[in-house]
């Protein structure tokens, strides 16, 4: 039986030997055996980040996999992107990639592809309603395929000489690591490197660049050194973090905004996907500019099966995940993305921070996680979801697609269970400055009644 704590919405994740546990990754491979082997011939890749128990986990897997007559094309250490550029190198259409993500050292977990689909929702959570299959009489074959090398070899194929720019790049001694160096020397320019060195301790800070407290290192650098663009990795190099040349952490929304008006200079019929944390202004330019602009649920499998359903050529989450289907995959990849930004500045006499600043018309609080139990996020937020219409009037206008967005003709904010952590996500945009406070006065007052921590939202009203 796995612990359906570990069953998310869009992956496996949990505390390592605690939420976590090897019998679970066992179990876990058991059950994906039975449900590749009556698909199509039983194969998958596996590929892991740095964190210090991915290698126990992977070998778990291997032999479990290898038990029921699985065979495993191993791509060793990587970062996930790399790992889904694998099933389409390799042919192979069964992936596990093991990582935590951003999360903190001690968890780690799942992401799954099946078939080629984004393995998620109730497929995951329907795990322990499928048999263990039988031993075979075989064990699976092991092999080992590198794909870092042609990966890269793709990637500078598609970016070259882009040698204007002073780039600081904060690898967070994450699964980044190995391919960045060849990445680097393609693109030219002046280039310095931060934590360079795969590191499952993170020593130097969280492995999540959408965080202003995490990305101190790397904003003082560019200050300090006139640099005109810092580029930061989460710990499995999915999600993108930009911090601009006055060393401010330009919020991911805005960073693909710019990348959409950009593609939309070569494709003129563009659709495009938004999660639904990210700014009003990002879906009020889009559709002004006549992109065909879509607000998704949160979740990297989520948008890319809505990716698939809208036939979208690119989606952004407020998180930092950047998705490219026009002429490229169509998965997250933060280094590809990287890439598109840093050729948009390339080509241009003007800074990151002049780009950015015309589309800054708002006030708007990070992502910020309102911590509570686990066991009780789902009923606390529908309590609060069943409340919050109470206290505004009629005229607003509620999504809920994900969570509540609630809209107003001047302000929004959104509360939404967080299906990697054990918290409710928040964030507010006004678009009058002097009333920006006193709604989020209001809100804290609304929250505060109910069991959570919101230690993180009181501080940030500190700094307004």
């Amino acid at each position: 039986m796995i612990n359906i704590e570990i069953l998310r919405e869009y992956d496996i994740r949990g505390i390592y030997k605690k939420s976590l546990k090897l019998k679970d990754i066992r179990s876990i491979a058991k059950k994906i055996s039975k449900i590749i082997s009556n698909i199509n011939n039983p194969k998958i890749i596996i590929g892991h980040d740095g964190r210090l128990s991915s290698l126990e986990i992977k070998n778990n897997l291997i032999d479990t996999f290898r038990r029921y007559g699985v065979d495993i094309v191993d791509i060793s250490l990587i970062p996930t992107p790399v790992s889904y550029y694998a099933t389409k190198k390799l042919g192979i259409p069964n992936l596990i990639m093991i990582t935590g993500s951003h999360n903190p050292k001690e968890y780690n977990g799942l992401k799954i592809i099946i078939n080629n689909k984004p393995f998620f929702g109730e497929k995951i959570k329907s795990l322990n309603d499928i048999d263990d299959p039988s031993l075979s009489s075989t064990f699976g074959e092991l092999t080992f395929s590198d794909v870092i090398t042609p990966y890269t070899e793709e990637i500078i194929s598609q970016f070259n000489n882009l040698d204007k720019l002073k780039i600081v790049w904060d690898l967070g001694n994450g699964a980044i690591v190995p391919i960045i160096d060849k990445i680097i020397n393609s693109i030219k320019g002046t280039n310095i490197i931060l934590n360079k060195s795969i590191d499952g301790n993170f020593p130097n800070h969280h492995p999540d660049p959408t965080v202003k407290k995490n990305i101190t290192q790397i904003s003082d650098y560019i200050k300090d050194n006139q640099f005109d663009l810092g580029i930061a990795f989460d710990g499995d190099g999915d999600r993108i973090g930009i911090i601009d040349n006055k060393g401010e952490l330009i919020y991911s929304d805005i960073i693909f905004l710019l990348l959409a008006l950009d593609l939309l200079k070569e494709k003129k019929d563009l659709v495009a996907i938004a999660d639904v944390k990210c700014s009003k202004i990002i879906f009020d330019t889009l559709k002004n500019n006549g992109v065909d602009i879509h607000m998704s649920k949160t979740g990297h499998s989520l948008i890319k099966e809505m990716i698939s359903s809208k036939n979208a050529d690119i989606a952004g989450e407020m998180s930092g995940h950047i998705f490219y289907k026009y002429k490229y995959y169509g998965y997250d990849d933060a280094i590809y993305a990287s890439l598109k930004l840093i050729k948009i500045l390339n080509h241009t006499n003007k800074s990151l921070n002049e780009i950015t600043s015309i589309y800054m018309k708002s006030f708007s609080t990070p992502e910020i996680k309102l911590y509570c139990e686990e066991k009780i996020k789902f009923s606390l937020l529908a309590e609060i979801i069943e409340d919050i219409p109470k206290h505004y009037d009629s005229s607003v206008n509620l999504i809920t697609i994900d969570g509540v967005r609630l809209e107003a003709e001047k302000f929004w904010f959104l509360l939404r269970a967080s299906n990697t952590q054990n918290c409710i996500v928040f964030r507010l945009e006004h678009f009058e400055k002097d009333k920006f406070k006193d709604e989020l006065m209001k809100l804290i007052s609304i929250l505060k009644t109910y069991s959570l921590d919101i230690n993180e939202l009181t501080s940030f009203n500190q700094t307004v």
